[in-house]
């Protein structure tokens, strides 16, 4: 068993506010004991191998709650443009993928993400005409940013099999005055062809898209992450999930990975612990189960209290995504069986059905120590703000989607609501366990940028964005979310998410010290070296 220490004169362990000199003793995956800089005198290990890091920062391994690892590794692979999101129109975005086309013959499919039509200075949303007269021989199949809407042209219409007089348990087929298919397709049910055939690869394509996606997490200093796109129970999970499981069985994975399947038609939970139990693997796990109570603001499926600023008619379309009732038994159902239940909540309406649903549950099954969630919360009635403490519900949200939402809110909701919109401080200071994540690949999966979003509430230019400045939080805040409050959320808490005696060896060592630095360079910060259960798994 491998014994050394590593040193260096600030180690942030997550048990204090602030970096201290320290040394840390690891055997073999764990912390043996977090000793004195100065361990001198300390036996036996003073006779143990030293990496001493001078004064460079060292963290706990980043933890990134909320994950779509599969789509994500998808998109980061080469088979895929991901910088759609550059584009500032339509056109400028058609200009983009065709070029990626042009660049890549051999691909008999185009796939695109990131395209946001918040970026697109309130224009309206595209439609396959544009990309049928740039790519009319190959079906193209674009994921908008926030990966709630798809955009095709006529050839993946085709293909996917795209039926306009479907009819759908959530979601919008988009047609023209005419009954014609526009191209786009609004939340999952909708999505579901597109989202087919935009993940579909042979098995040996995506092992090898895994495998280089490990190495991404690895480079990121991320330890921990998620599939969050609430599988259902059939065999193409199955195949999925076992490319994992044996990726990691054969070569070890660089973070440990959990799934969250379906909830939503479900009461008896035997396929859930069917496929909990096949996976079983010493970093991917099943961990609990997903719904989506809305979707998003930006095309009027976000469910919100009262209605839209800039569309008085609705409180959201189409909503909620799947029947109050149905959830609710659903979730109760859940809990009972002892599994986690996690729920996408954009609007103030959503979250306010989300901790309503949980209340009613914990009525029903008593006190119970599964950590329900809410996730992303963009904004919230302030009523509803203390609930999270008073129910033991963790608030699972991504700083960096503010700088995404460039300032859109202010048009769908308006100023009174934006006031409280992300408001992760607040919560926070109402005694809620706040979990930071990104919901890659919505935005980059890079832990600094989100960081930077965090503690200062500006862009990508250092321009303050949203309307609510006193939401940032406290560098040390921010950093214990992003690291035992995410490991909280996973019921991981006790092996990861601090550097203490017994926890896992996951700690990494930056470029920059975060703590000292201005607050500019905190988004270029890189992980010098990168230690995963003790192993030295990635050094720049």
């Amino acid at each position: 068993m491998e014994q050394y220490l590593i040193r260096s004169k600030n180690i942030f362990t997550g048990l204090r506010d602030a970096p201290e000199s320290a040394a840390i003793a690891v055997e073999g995956k764990s912390i043996r004991k977090v000793l004195p800089w100065d361990y001198t005198e300390e036996t036996p290990y003073a006779q143990w191998p030293l990496y001493d890091y001078g004064e460079q920062l060292i963290l706990p391994s980043f933890i990134d709650a909320h994950t779509h690892l599969f789509s994500g590794a998808i998109n980061a692979s080469d088979y895929v443009c991901d910088t759609l999101g550059q584009g500032k129109s339509q056109e400028e975005c058609v200009e983009i993928i065709k070029k990626f086309a042009d660049e890549h013959p051999d691909q008999k499919r185009i796939r695109g993400a990131g395209w946001f039509v918040g970026n697109w200075n309130d224009a309206p949303m595209p439609d396959k005409r544009s990309l049928d007269a740039a790519i009319p021989d190959r079906p193209v199949y674009l994921q908008c940013a926030d990966a709630h809407s798809f955009w095709l042209n006529s050839a993946a219409l085709l293909e996917a099999g795209i039926d306009p007089d479907l009819e759908l348990e959530n979601g919008v087929i988009c047609k023209f005055d005419n009954g014609e298919l526009s191209g786009l397709l609004l939340e999952p049910a909708a999505c579901a062809p597109a989202t087919e055939k935009y993940m579909e690869f042979s098995d040996e394509e995506l092992r090898e898209i895994n495998r280089n996606f490990q190495k991404i997490l690895a480079s990121c200093g991320i330890a921990g992450a998620s599939e969050m796109f609430a599988d259902d129970y059939v065999p193409d999970t199955y195949r999925r999930y076992e490319i994992l499981k044996k990726l990691d069985e054969e070569e070890g994975l660089c973070a440990q990975i959990y799934a969250y399947t379906k909830l939503f038609g479900y009461t008896d939970f035997t396929p859930y612990f069917e496929m909990k139990k096949h996976f079983t693997s010493e970093h991917f796990h099943i961990q609990g189960v997903k719904g989506f109570v809305d979707g998003v603001t930006e095309t009027y499926t976000g469910l919100l209290l009262e209605p839209y600023e800039d569309r008085p008619w609705t409180c959201g379309d189409g909503l909620p995504l799947w029947p109050q009732e149905k959830m609710q038994e659903e979730i109760i159902a859940a809990n009972r069986s002892g599994i986690q239940v996690r729920l996408h909540c954009i609007g103030d309406g959503s979250v306010r059905m989300a901790l309503d649903m949980y209340e009613n549950s914990r009525k029903v099954n008593g006190e119970q120590n599964l950590y329900n969630t809410v996730e992303h919360i963009e904004n919230i009635h302030p009523l509803d703000i203390p609930r999270f403490a008073e129910l033991n519900v963790i608030p699972s949200m991504q700083p960096y989607h503010l700088t995404l939402s460039n300032n859109d809110k202010i048009f769908r909701i308006g100023a009174a609501r934006c006031q409280y919109e992300w408001p992760i401080r607040t919560i926070l200071e109402h005694g809620g366990q706040i979990a930071i994540g990104t919901d890659y690949p919505v935005v980059t999966i890079n832990p600094f940028v989100t960081l930077y979003a965090a503690v200062t509430r500006k862009d990508d230019e250092g321009i303050p964005t949203g309307h609510n400045p006193w939401e940032k939080l406290e560098l040390n805040q921010a950093i214990r979310a992003y690291t035992l409050g995410a490991a909280k959320v996973y019921h991981a808490d006790d092996k990861t998410g601090t550097l203490e005696e017994g926890k896992m060896a996951n700690l990494i060592v930056l470029d920059t010290n975060l703590f000292t630095c201005r607050e500019e360079e905190i988004p270029s910060t890189k992980i010098c070296v990168n230690y995963f259960e003790g192993k030295k798994i990635y050094q720049q």
